[in-house]
C-alpha cells in the first residue's frame, strides 16, 4: 500500500524538437489554450512509465519521427505558481532529428518556428539578444537580457511589441536554453550532426552549421576545424557534376579532441 502522507504533484514532459529546413533552423510548435499562445509539446508521464519513455512516446505522438532520434534532459520546471491548474513538475527534453525523419506532424495544429537568435548589445557584464520565432502570419519575438551576476548569469526576457503571439507559461525559457545550447556546442562538439541523415558532404555539414549559427560562416576555416570530427566514407556524391567526398561523424572524437 502506497504511503499517502507524501503531497501529490503531476508531472510532466514537454519537448523542444528541432530541425532544419531549406537552410533555417526550425521548431516545433504547438497551440496553447489561450488565443495567439504557442507552447512546447508536453504530456503527462503515466504512473508506471519512466520519464524518457514519457518522451519517446511524445516524439511518436507529435511527428511520428523515427525512432531512432536524439533527446536529452535539459531543465525541469517547478515553480509553485507557473501553472494555475494543479502544481505540475515539467521535465523539458532537447531533441533534434533530419528533416527526412519527419513524416508528418502530429494532429496538423502543429507548426514548424524558423528561430532566429540575434545578439545586438554585449559588455562583460551584460548581453541583449532578440529571439524571434516565425510561422507563416505569426511573429513570437521576445527581447533577452543576460546579466553577469558574480559567477553567474541571469537571463530575463520581456514579449517585443512588435510580436504577435507569446510563447506559453515559462516556456520561453526553455527555447531560450535550447538555442543557447545548440550555438554554443554546434562548433566544439558533434551535436549539429543529429541534424544531418547520414553521409554527407562537407557543404551540407557547413548548410546545418550555418543555419543554427544564423549567419554565413568562412568555409575554409570550418572545413579546417570539422575535419577533425569527421571519417572519410571513401564514399562520394555527384554535387553539380563534381564528385564529392561522404563524411560521417566520428564520435570518439568526444573523447579524444584534448590530444588533437
Amino acid at each position: 500500500m502506497k504511503n499517502t502522507e507524501y503531497p501529490v504533484l503531476s508531472c510532466m514532459v514537454n519537448l523542444i524538437l528541432m530541425t532544419v529546413s531549406g537552410g533555417k533552423l526550425k521548431i516545433l510548435l504547438i497551440p496553447g489554450e489561450e488565443k495567439n499562445t504557442w507552447a512546447m509539446p508536453g504530456r503527462f508521464v503515466h504512473e508506471q512509465e519512466d520519464l524518457d519513455e514519457a518522451v519517446s512516446a511524445l516524439l511518436t505522438e507529435e511527428t511520428t519521427a523515427d525512432h531512432h532520434i536524439y533527446f536529452r534532459q535539459m531543465y525541469t520546471f517547478g515553480n509553485t505558481e507557473r501553472d494555475e491548474r494543479a502544481r505540475i513538475l515539467s521535465t523539458v527534453y532537447f531533441s533534434m532529428t533530419p528533416e527526412s525523419n519527419i513524416r508528418k506532424i502530429g494532429d496538423g495544429n502543429a507548426r514548424w518556428f524558423t528561430v532566429d537568435k540575434q545578439v545586438t548589445q554585449y559588455d562583460e557584464q551584460s548581453r541583449d539578444s532578440i529571439l524571434e520565432l516565425t510561422a507563416e502570419d505569426q511573429r513570437i519575438i521576445y527581447k533577452i537580457h543576460d546579466t553577469v551576476l558574480g559567477n553567474y548569469v541571469q537571463t530575463r526576457s520581456e514579449v517585443s511589441d512588435e510580436s504577435d503571439a507569446v510563447l506559453a507559461l515559462d516556456h520561453i525559457k526553455a527555447v531560450n536554453m535550447a538555442v543557447d545550447l545548440l550555438k554554443n556546442r554546434a562548433a566544439s562538439t558533434g551535436i549539429i550532426f543529429n541534424l544531418l541523415s547520414g553521409p554527407s558532404t562537407l557543404r551540407e555539414i557547413q548548410t546545418v552549421f550555418e543555419a543554427i549559427r544564423g549567419a554565413p560562416t568562412d568555409t575554409g576555416n570550418f572545413r579546417r576545424d570539422i575535419k577533425k570530427m569527421l571519417n572519410e566514407t571513401g564514399q562520394y556524391k555527384i554535387v553539380h557534376g563534381k564528385k564529392a567526398l561522404l563524411y560521417t561523424f566520428n564520435p570518439l572524437y568526444e573523447y579524444v579532441k584534448e590530444n588533437l
